[in-house]
């Protein structure tokens, strides 16, 4: 059949036909006296697949290999939905970076939005690799105090996901940038080697009185209580009653509160709940705001 025979039998243009068997994936059987293209009858099957292949968005290149038996269709299938699934991930990263600088002015804002959210999965995860290995990268596998750190900031570490909200955008890029922070690298590597220093984790009871900061100091904290006055001296002592630290070990107790005691510890977990959608926890500065409150208590009292 001649070029326009074939047209009416699949529904396909000749303009787009040409352009097949130009590209090598409709070949004409022959050509008549006047230099026209004939088709056989498995013509129609074949441009009918390109269509549809060309349609789904595969390119020319493999549909040659799926006709020429290179491959199969069913792997070039699996390539293009790996292909498919990969601009997918793109296209709702840039959507939510569009919706997350709605309002803004800052065209530099946009742009370290789109720099952040355009690595891949295993580039975002560097960065935070990156950030162990500055803070923890000395620390022995027996060193049970900064490896156990370690351990939990990996288990938590942030996880874009790939559709993520215009809320976990923004938190992404504020973590990238504070992870790369050299002042916040360092002020972790510190934290780091007081905890190798002062030896493995706390045991059970010094749990308890964590706990039991929050639930007596932290009202104090939240109503405004002068730290050295006698209510707060109580609030003291009947945390030392409850802990191992003697009242003449208070400025030892306030400077290890105050070293381990860092606002941006805090901002990281509050971003790292947003990005991985976890559960709302108590706010981490009323945390921090309880224990510096204590710290400064355990100061006023030594």
């Amino acid at each position: 059949m001649m070029i326009g025979q074939l047209a009416a039998s699949t529904g396909l243009s000749v303009r787009t036909l040409r352009f097949y068997a130009d590209a090598g994936v409709l070949p004409a059987q022959g050509r008549t006296a006047s230099g026209y293209r004939l088709f056989g009858p498995e013509a129609v099957a074949r441009a009918r697949l390109v269509r549809t292949l060309r349609e789904l968005g595969v390119g020319l290149d493999d549909i040659r290999r799926v006709l020429g038996a290179e491959a199969s269709l069913t792997e070039v299938a699996a390539e293009h939905v790996r292909a498919l699934d990969a601009q997918i991930r793109v296209l709702r990263l840039q959507r939510a970076v569009l919706r997350a600088f709605n309002g803004s002015t800052d065209p530099e804002e946009l742009r370290r939005m789109t720099d952040l959210t355009n690595l891949t999965a295993e580039q975002r995860r560097r960065i935070v690799d990156d950030y162990l290995d500055a803070v923890f990268g000395d620390s022995t596998s027996d060193s049970a105090g900064p490896s156990a750190v370690a351990d939990r900031l990996a288990m938590g570490a942030p996880e874009l996901p790939d559709d993520p909200t215009p809320e976990q955008v923004s938190a992404w890029v504020e973590i990238a940038e504070l992870l790369r922070d050299p002042d916040f690298v360092a002020t972790s590597r510190r934290m780091a080697e007081r905890a190798r220093a002062e030896g493995p984790e706390p045991d059970v009871a010094q749990f308890e009185v964590g706990k039991a900061v929050g639930e007596l100091a932290g009202p104090a904290a939240r109503a405004g209580v002068d730290p050295a006055s006698p209510e707060a001296l109580a609030v003291v002592e009947r945390l030392e009653a409850l802990g191992p630290a003697p009242a003449e070990d208070r400025t030892c107790v306030a400077d290890r509160i105050e070293a381990f005691t860092d606002r941006r510890v805090g901002r990281y977990w509050t971003l790292v709940g947003i990005i991985n959608g976890w559960a709302p926890a108590q706010a981490p500065d009323d945390i921090i705001d309880t224990w510096e409150w204590y710290a400064r208590a355990l100061r006023a009292h030594a």
